[in-house]
């Protein structure tokens, strides 16, 4: 018993040194990375916080460019006095002018490094993600500010749920294309979130403004928190922690398809401009709240249809409620023929604790 008590601590001296070390304050660690296109190479940025005695946070930047990914990497490890490691990356920029070229190639990178996480967050930048990564932003570090940016949005505003893992699985699926939030950098310390960006199988084809996201995300998500504004000639209700859902039937029996969306919505209202809200005032509001979601969802639906392009996901609907379905002639001619109804549900359920 002894003696294989000695083996097994001997055998274990042996393994660990075998393990090489990692020392974190011996590691540049990641949080963020941007890729932009620029004079014909990609151009990429990592950034890196260093944490100051007095508990503050230093931004670092490195900037690297080439035609190859991989040699932005080695040429950023070139520039770097500790090894850059990506096990604490928080979230992934692409500038606009990347996008519209096509920047899955990074995508698939991405998601064979085995230290980069799945939830990492994804987005397109309206400007240089190198300028925006140089910026000052709050007192965590710019990557962690984006991330929590990115985050807030994403629970209780209008941006519909997003990371690497959804990214990359709508990249691979046939019946469904991808999008992206947008962020600008307003000034060297603030940031904003300024639309949605739409993609075809390879690049960013549409951009969506920031007042059309509460109606994206409708169509693509749900709502925990929302807010809308809804008027009536001269008067107006803030209609806030909207909680949403939707429902959508493929009728393949027709020709051409018969697209059903019902969406659900539950809401308080907050503000109103008038003096005092009655029953019948809200019934009016909850009407026109209802034109307003059919009008602007319908209206998205169709520039899909223009563009070729299907965030909802209505194929992968049609596939599963049709026999020998034939992609080919569902993104041919298919699709761009669907007719769609919009039926929505608005319930208010408080006006406030003042009537």
């Amino acid at each position: 018993m002894k003696r294989l008590f000695i083996l097994c601590l001997f055998t274990s001296i042996i393994l660990s040194g075998c393990v090489q070390q990692q020392i974190i304050d011996k590691q540049n660690i990641e949080t963020a990375a941007g890729f932009d296109w620029t004079d014909g190479k990609i151009q990429g940025t990592i950034l890196y916080p260093t944490y100051m005695p007095d508990k503050s946070v230093s931004n670092n930047v490195l900037v690297a460019k080439s035609k190859v990914t991989r040699e932005i990497l080695e040429n950023l490890q070139k520039k770097s006095d500790q090894p850059l490691v990506t096990g604490s990356l928080q979230v992934a920029l692409f500038g606009k002018s990347l996008a519209k070229r096509g920047f899955f190639h990074l995508i698939d990178s991405f998601q064979r490094d085995p230290n980069i996480g799945s939830r990492i967050h994804l987005a397109v930048v309206d400007g240089s993600t190198s300028t925006l990564l140089m910026g000052k932003y709050g007192n965590t570090g710019n990557g962690i500010y984006i991330k929590d940016l990115l985050d807030h949005n994403m629970k209780y505003l209008d941006v519909p749920r997003q990371n690497l893992h959804l990214f990359g699985a709508y990249l691979h699926e046939k019946g469904r294309t991808t999008y992206l939030p947008i962020i600008k950098q307003v000034n060297n310390n603030e940031l904003q979130i300024t639309g949605i960006a739409l993609f075809n199988t390879k690049k960013m084809v549409m951009e969506l403004p920031a007042k059309k996201m509460f109606f994206f995300k409708l169509l693509v998500d749900r709502h925990s928190q929302g807010n809308q504004a809804v008027k009536i000639n001269n008067e107006e209700v803030v209609v806030r922690s909207i909680n949403s859902s939707n429902n959508i039937k493929v009728n393949n029996k027709k020709n051409p398809y018969e697209v059903t969306i019902n969406i659900d919505i539950e809401g308080i209202i907050r503000e109103y401009t008038g003096k005092k809200i009655s029953n019948t005032i809200m019934n009016k509001f909850e009407k026109a709240f209802e034109k307003k979601i059919e009008r602007e969802t319908l209206s998205l639906l169709k520039d899909f249809q223009k563009h070729k392009i299907d965030p909802v996901g209505i194929g992968e609907r049609a596939e599963n409620v049709t026999r020998h379905f034939d992609w080919d002639k569902w993104w041919d001619s298919d699709y761009k023929n669907v007719t769609f109804k919009i039926v929505p549900k608005v319930k208010i359920v408080e006006s406030g604790t003042v009537e």
